[in-house]
């Protein structure tokens, strides 16, 4: 038994956290993605799965907004 399946027996995980294509975390680690880039990915990932669409995209916007005024004032 692989040690990802023991885990995935122990921890009582949300339906939305499916990893059987892949885990989202080792393609944005892959990607060289910043925390915003990843957080952005896995929102919009995840956005349909979990049943709160509009306020998930919602709270996507607000971070996209976020991330360029840290941008802006960082240059």
């Amino acid at each position: 038994m692989k040690i990802s399946d023991t885990i995935n027996e122990i921890v009582n995980k949300p339906e939305h956290y499916d990893n059987s294509n892949g885990s989202i975390y080792k393609f944005c680690e892959q990607q060289k993605l910043n925390s915003y880039e990843f957080d952005l990915i896995k929102r919009i990932v995840r956005c349909r799965k979990k049943g709160q669409f509009i306020e998930d995209l919602e709270k996507t916007k607000v971070l996209i907004d976020l991330y360029l005024k840290e941008q802006k004032d960082g240059n």
